[in-house]
Formats: C-alpha cells, structure tokens, sequence
C-alpha cells in the first residue's frame, strides 16, 4: 500500500512536470509560428495546465476505470474552490471581477449542474445503468466550443497580453520540450491510473474515494501552486481566474474527451459527491454577494476549507 501511494506521488510529479515543460516548449513553438500571444494563452497555456487531469481521466476512460476518470474531475474542482481557492483566500482576501461574478462561476455551476443530469439515467428516466455516454461527452465538448468563444471575447477587449515572457527557444529545444512533456504526462498519468486502481483494491474501498482523493490531489498540484503564488504576490485575477477556468476546462473538456473516448458509468460515485460539488460552487456565487461584496475575504476561505474537512472526513469514514 505505501509503494503504492509513493507511485502515485512519482506520477503526480510527472504529470505536474511534464504540463511545465510542455506549456513552455508550445509556446516557444507557436511564437516561431508568429501566432499571437492572446491565442497561446487561450489555447497552449490554458490546455497545458489542464494537462494533468486530461491525461489521467483519458487513460483511466480508456482502460475502464470510470471511477477514476470521473472522481479525478468531481474531486479537482471540489480541490480547487474548498482547498486551493480557500487556502489564497487565507493568505490574501481575493478580488473577484464583475464577469467572473456574472459569467464565469455560474457557467462553472451549470456545467456541474449539467453532467450531475446526463449522469443520472436511473433517476430521470429509470434506465440503468447511469452513464455519461459518448453523444454526453460531444454536448460538453460543444460547450467547450462556446467557452472558448467567450474567452476569446473577453480576452480581445483586455489590453493586457494574454502571455508574457515566452522563450525564444529553438526550434529543436522547443521541439524535445513538447515531446518530453507529452511523454512524462503519459508516463505519470498511467502510474497514477494504475497504482489508484491497486491501491483501491489492496484497502478493500472503491476506485472512486481514491479518484475523488489522492488522484484528483495529485492531478491538481499546477493549480495549486500557481493560484497560492498568484495569492501571495497580490495577483488575485490569476489566483481566481486560474481556479474557476480550471473547474470550466475539468467539465467540458475533460469529462467531455474522456466520454467521447469511453462511456462512463456512474459506477460508486454518487449523488452526494455531485451535490458537495455544486454546494461548493454555489457558495462562491453567493460569497460574492455577502458581506463583503465580490470579495472571497479570509472566513469565506476558512468556510471553504471547513466544507472540504467535512466531505474528506466523510469519504474516509465510510469508505
């Protein structure tokens, strides 16, 4: 079990590496390809930090472990505002701009919202199983369409370049870059898939406590580190930005490719896990309206982190 849980640290450094260097190395060759700086950020830096969970939720899809692929997703975003965006919060009250407010959270909560539906054929229309099947998975992408429209929107009305300080590197360091970053994305994201699955197995607990825990952790390492340091630099756009877009990308992206890829059962994870979920996003949305006004002061982080204590001890105690 301890080698086990060590693996899933090794690829969770993999993948955390591999989104780096890959995100460095497309850059580097889009800017050879003259493409502007507003659509590597849209695209190439957007996708690259999302890469982690990508990477994993695809390869636990396509090798049948749906448990994984969507506890990855659930727990990423439940991660992102409990954990992530509660800890920022504690460190330096964060600033949540006017579109973020009225745009971007409620797309976040509809998209949670959405995928709780398509994955409830039992109770909707008492079929079973309940599954997010392939044409679920193209909707999502479609939305993802749409969002990326949106993003290039706002992005085209936002004076400030989308990427500063990209590297100039050669054609060929550019090229080994992208290629040793897909390579230890993949590596790392097999590790993680596999070493989940026995883990699960040897404790005797579903695949999808371990999903909802040490995977959706280990696959949100990139934004953690960038939103804490975004936080405490005063960057509170990023620190935000970074959490809601992530959630965004997780379910229309993500959960979008890896249904398209391999259909996804329901499986053990359950209706709580969904509900906690869209809670927690809707507690952001209606933060920004108490007290402090479109403000996530430092008690609206510890409320974040008290929701996240609660479900984690939950998942353990009846796992």
């Amino acid at each position: 079990m301890f080698l086990q849980i060590l693996i899933i640290i090794a690829g969770s450094v993999f993948v955390s590496y591999g989104a780096k260097i890959l995100v460095e190395g497309s850059s580097s060759l889009a800017k050879r390809l003259n493409i502007s700086d507003l659509v590597i950020g849209l695209t190439v830096v957007s996708l690259g930090t999302s890469s982690p969970e990508l990477i994993v939720s695809v390869l636990a899809a396509r090798s049948g472990q749906a448990d994984v692929a969507l506890g990855n997703v659930i727990g990423s975003n439940l991660m992102n505002i409990c954990l992530i965006l509660g800890l920022a919060a504690i460190i330096r009250p964060l600033y949540i701009r006017r579109n973020t407010v009225w745009k971007e959270i409620p797309l976040s909560l509809l998209g949670i919202i959405v995928v709780f539906l398509m994955s409830n054929d039992q109770m909707i229309d008492h079929v079973s199983p309940s599954v997010i099947s392939r044409i679920d998975g193209i909707v999502l992408l479609c939305f993802f369409v749409i969002y990326l429209y949106y993003m290039l929107e706002v992005a085209q009305n936002n004076p400030e370049p989308a990427v500063q300080g990209i590297n100039h590197a050669p054609v060929w360091q550019a090229a080994l870059k992208v290629i040793a970053g897909i390579v230890a994305l993949t590596l790392g994201g097999r590790f993680i898939v596999d070493s989940a699955v026995s883990l699960a197995r040897s404790m005797g607990i579903s695949e999808a406590v371990i999903g909802l825990t040490l995977v959706a952790i280990g696959t949100s390492i990139p934004e953690l580190a960038t939103s804490l340091v975004a936080a405490r630099k005063g960057n509170t756009d990023i620190a935000v930005g970074n959490v809601i877009g992530s959630n965004i990308f997780n379910v229309f992206l993500i959960l979008g490719i890896s249904a398209t890829v391999a259909p996804l059962p329901l499986g053990n994870i359950t209706s709580l896990d969904f509900a906690v979920c869209i809670l927690v996003t809707a507690m952001l949305f209606v933060f920004c309206f108490f007290r402090t006004p479109r403000v996530v002061t430092r008690g609206k982080g510890f409320a974040f982190l008290a929701v996240y204590i609660v479900y984690m001890t939950y998942l353990l105690m009846h796992a």
